[in-house]
């Protein structure tokens, strides 16, 4: 059926389509292994293993040495000490990751390797059920195989989506909830049957338990509804309302965690509180821009192609406005608006930073990708009888595409790109290469375990290291040479250089994150 659909399409337009779903795939599982696995990855993989940061620091941070080979599979991989209820319990002290991602990443890692290849292909994988479902998203809002491919296509070759599609974290699995959710609801005012409303309360459950803010998309799909039922009851909004209280009801148990742990939950998102340097609404263009170009790993270049893409998104939103179904726009606005509201109002209102995350608008990407994907299909293609010239928007497909391909040629080959925090993880393959060539080096920090994790990924698997706690000094073994520190705080290598009279100087080439440390 599918394939009937896509031969239907005019040639240019579905070889278009086909070069952007393979090269999204290559993308998807180019270099999985070869990317810096950074802190964030790392507390993922903590949290499969069953074990929370303040455990990590009080079994491995003691001062004795242990190799690179110990450290990682005990706290980076599922282990017979650990089952899943340590896995659940290690999330609980995180509240604001919903389980469902890191329990299906612990039983992934049961069965296959131990490997930053093998956590990140899981992430790939799930990507890519994201392509049909927004094929079934596009068919029930716009009944239109030609708009479904097109945002097929634009999803598949999207440098945000392939770079999310890489990462041992939710938001693959997120933005696959999201689509099937949409889809499953409209499906369900469609045909109005039990089973269908049923699928949809599932859907609600499956992404509150994969991400929190999926709250905000069911909040639109119910204004969605109360809209086009003309804020009238109906059986549409009695399937909705059961429907999602079916779902939030299953979601419970872990709403009942969150509540149990909320003092955790309000101390691990403070940081989204605090003001961001620079302009918000430049923020919001440049990640914006990232779903449809990425070709710099700057945070806050702003060149003309970020403006053309605003304005692309802006004339798209505007068109669908004007020429759809009234369902049709309204479901885009909603989908979009609620969770880009929530996101957009603290900061104005409270100040914060919340809105220059782009991972956490994933449904409001979607909704303007969806939307582009209906204006080009209407001003390309014979769906549309006003269309006009066709041939400036097959172009404008074809530069979104090749824009897509250029990105994920650009980010494919460096190791940290600017959805890894750069502060944690940037200098970590100069650093390693450096320790990887010594033959019997010791490796001593007080820095936390995540960032510790980041820079071990990369090591050879024999190589040694020391962790402390601040203000600890440790006894440093002298039957290893090199003696490195890692990003040391001044009380370390004042302590060093004071307590036990050994010198300490920077290693060249480093940073200023490596340091050499010798007996006088």
């Amino acid at each position: 059926m599918l394939l009937k659909t896509l031969n239907q399409q005019p040639k240019w337009l579905r070889n278009l389509i086909v070069v952007s779903i393979v090269l999204g795939i290559v993308f998807r599982f180019y270099n999985l292994d070869r990317k810096v696995y950074w802190y964030d990855e790392t507390m993922t993989s903590m949290r499969i293993s069953g074990y929370t940061q303040e455990e990590v620091v009080q079994q491995a941070f003691d001062g004795e040495v242990i190799t690179v080979d110990n450290f990682l599979e005990r706290y980076q991989y599922p282990s017979p000490e650990k089952d899943l209820n340590d896995t659940l319990n290690a999330l609980a002290g995180n509240p604001e990751h919903s389980p469902f991602y890191y329990l299906i990443a612990r039983l992934w890692l049961q069965i296959f390797s131990h490997s930053v290849l093998s956590i990140r292909l899981l992430s790939a994988l799930i990507s890519l059920l994201a392509l049909p479902c927004i094929y079934w998203l596009c068919l029930e809002v716009f009944g239109l195989s030609t708009v479904s491919w097109l945002a097929v296509a634009i999803l598949a070759i999207s440098p945000f989506h392939i770079l999310y599609a890489q990462e041992a974290r939710e938001y693959a699995l997120w933005t696959v909830t999201i689509l099937l959710s949409s889809a499953a609801l409209l499906r369900a005012m469609r045909l109005k049957s039990l089973l269908s409303w049923g699928i949809y309360g599932i859907s609600v459950a499956l992404g509150l338990y994969t991400h929190p803010f999926s709250a905000f998309v069911s909040i639109g799909h119910g204004i969605y509804v109360l809209v086009t039922e003309k804020f009238r009851w109906s059986k549409r909004l009695t399937g909705y309302l059961f429907s999602s209280l079916g779902g939030l009801l299953v979601f419970v148990p872990w709403l009942l965690v969150v509540v149990d742990h909320f003092s955790k939950f309000v101390g691990n998102t403070a940081s989204v509180n605090a003001s961001r340097e620079g302009f918000l609404p430049l923020f919001w263009g440049l990640n914006l821009s990232r779903i449809f170009f990425d070709f710099n790993q700057g945070t806050s270049a702003f060149s003309p192609l970020h403006y053309l893409s605003a304005f692309l998104a802006g004339y798209a939103l505007y068109y669908l406005y004007r020429k759809a179904s009234l369902n049709a726009w309204v479901f885009i606005i909603t989908l979009m608006g609620v969770t880009g509201l929530a996101l957009i109002g603290p900061d104005l209102i409270l100040g914060g930073r919340r809105s220059s995350i782009t991972r956490y608008a994933i449904p409001s990407y979607l909704g303007i990708q969806i939307a582009v994907a209906y204006l080009i299909a209407a001003k390309s293609t014979t769906i549309n009888q006003d269309r006009g010239n066709s041939k400036p928007w097959r172009y404008v497909a074809i530069a979104l595409v090749f824009c897509g391909i250029v990105s994920g040629v650009v980010s494919s080959q460096l190791p940290v790109w600017w959805h890894k925090s750069r502060s944690k993880s940037q200098y970590n393959p100069l650093v390693a290469g450096i320790i990887n060539q010594a033959e019997n080096p010791l490796v001593i920090s007080d820095q936390i375990p995540g960032i510790m994790f980041s820079l071990s990924h990369l090591l050879k698997p024999n190589t040694h290291l020391q962790f402390v706690v601040k203000p600890n000094i440790p006894e440093i073994p002298e039957n290893f040479e090199p003696i490195f520190l890692y990003r040391p705080s001044d009380e370390l290598k004042q302590g060093i250089e004071q307590k036990l009279n050994w010198t300490v100087e920077v290693e060249p080439n480093s940073e200023s994150w490596l340091w050499n440390v010798e007996k006088q």
